[in-house]
């Protein structure tokens, strides 16, 4: 099974971009099912810092998101994309944490789940936006079997 995994590590967003192309161009012809991008702004957030470009990176992050959005609608691939979070210091009650990319990233996903780590080696899934899915979350332990779901 392990054979039919590629890998490819992005250097920074153009590189990132050239792969999303890459990917779109092979799903034409070859039997792609799944695209993960893990970190999906973590490189637009090291290469435009402060607020003099986060125009420039926001519209750039836009592009590269309708593109992977594009190549989904169009070859029937599943995408997958992880974020990061950022703190916000200002908050007082509830999570002080929020995902990075602002509007541009939340109106794009259509179903978006936050995971958090949990008691013990648990971690928490919670949909929190999702258009077919009630909010709900999960407790599960990554084990050398695999995913197994936790009772809390």
């Amino acid at each position: 099974m392990l054979k039919n995994i590629r890998i490819a590590r992005a250097y920074n967003s153009d590189h990132q971009i050239a792969l999303t192309e890459k990917v779109a161009h092979d799903a034409q012809t070859q039997n792609i099912k799944l695209v993960i991008v893990d970190s999906l702004t973590s490189h637009f957030r090291a290469e435009y810092s402060g607020r003099g470009e986060l125009a420039a990176r926001q519209q750039k992050l836009n592009h590269h998101i309708h593109a992977l959005l594009r190549t989904a609608e169009v070859s029937g691939v599943a995408v997958v994309v992880t974020n990061q979070v950022s703190a916000k210091p200002d908050m007082f009650f509830g999570d002080p944490t929020a995902p990075v990319g602002g509007h541009v990233v939340a109106h794009a996903s259509q179903t978006r789940i936050y995971m958090r780590k949990s008691k013990k080696t648990s971690r928490v899934a919670k949909v929190y936006d999702s258009p077919v899915l009630p909010d709900s979350e999960a407790v599960f332990d990554i084990a050398t079997s695999g995913i197994v779901d936790v009772e809390e």
